[in-house]
């Protein structure tokens, strides 16, 4: 009898990484917790001189596969585009080195997109900072300077590359928003699945990267593991809490030219260009800087 050809996933994990094996060891941890189970993982490294393999190699799962550039791009596109490359699964999940997912994760978004044969789906994302849960975020129709994008909340079916190209390695920045762009002018079908199950770690609370211990994910694993449902109430609770505070402030506080200047700067960005404002080149080149990347080849 022959040796039965080994079935391909369904679905395909991209994580880029620089530098951060702390991070990525969690973040791989809330992979594995997944209650879907049917996937692969590609860890694809931006040039790391850190122990990131080791990290990878440690969890001794053959799901996951660890690939390391030659040298440092400096953005996640390479990597992305590298890991779909690679990919074998019918849906691409990101993630990224330092967020979270929830265990219903990924079973939640298959279904979602396998119910109707959705294109692209996306789930409810938490900000946490260090005071905690301090906001949401999704995808929003309106895509300026003051709204998170994370593609760690998205899954799509990978021939949706096919349609509106990879992930573009012409940019310096705002990859995240350029590629949604062309997802958003194309014509696929789209779905919002209501359901937290991301966790992000804006880069502008922490300083991750020089962070070698005492990491933010860490009591948020932790919390996961003894009752990720009680968690998730506690989050959303949390910024149901904030939202509603914020609200009445905005309502007692903040008059009708208040919310006239805020429109005007996100016109005036969009007017601009998001990719060509002035202080997206700041922030990346800051970015860039503390995180070492400065030095990089």
């Amino acid at each position: 009898m022959g040796i039965m050809p080994k079935r391909e996933p369904i679905v395909s994990v991209i994580i880029p990484t620089y530098n951060s094996s702390g991070t990525l060891r969690l973040a791989l941890q809330t992979v594995l917790l997944q209650d879907f189970k049917d996937f692969e993982v590609w860890i694809i490294g931006d040039g790391c001189t850190d122990n990131s393999e080791k990290v990878v190699t440690s969890f001794e799962d053959d799901r996951l596969n660890w690939i390391n550039l030659e040298s440092n791009s400096g953005n996640p596109s390479l990597p992305r585009n590298e890991g779909i490359r690679r990919s074998k699964g019918q849906f691409i999940a990101y993630l990224g080195h330092d967020d979270l997912w929830f265990p219903w994760h990924l079973s939640e978004l298959v279904y979602c997109i396998q119910k109707n044969n959705f294109d692209f789906v996306y789930s409810l994302g938490s900000l946490i900072a260090p005071k905690g849960a301090i906001g949401t975020f999704t995808l929003h129709h309106k895509l300026s300077t003051g709204y998170t994008i994370s593609p760690s909340n998205w899954l799509h079916n990978k021939n949706l590359t096919k349609i509106i190209g990879g992930w573009s390695q012409d940019i310096e920045y705002s990859h995240d928003k350029e590629f949604l762009q062309r997802i958003l002018s194309s014509n696929v079908k789209l779905k919002f699945c209501r359901r937290l199950s991301v966790l992000k770690f804006p880069s502008r609370n922490w300083e991750m990267y020089l962070l070698n211990e005492d990491l933010p994910q860490t009591p948020y694993i932790q919390a996961m593991q003894q009752d990720s449902k009680k968690l998730n109430d506690e989050l959303l609770l949390n910024v149901a809490t904030i939202m509603s505070h914020k609200r009445f402030m905005f309502n007692e506080n903040r008059n009708i030219f208040y919310r006239f200047f805020v429109e005007l700067i996100g016109n005036t960005i969009d007017l601009y260009g998001q990719y060509r404002w002035p202080l997206n080149t700041f922030l990346y080149r800051r970015w860039r800087r503390k995180t070492g990347l400065k030095h990089a080849q």
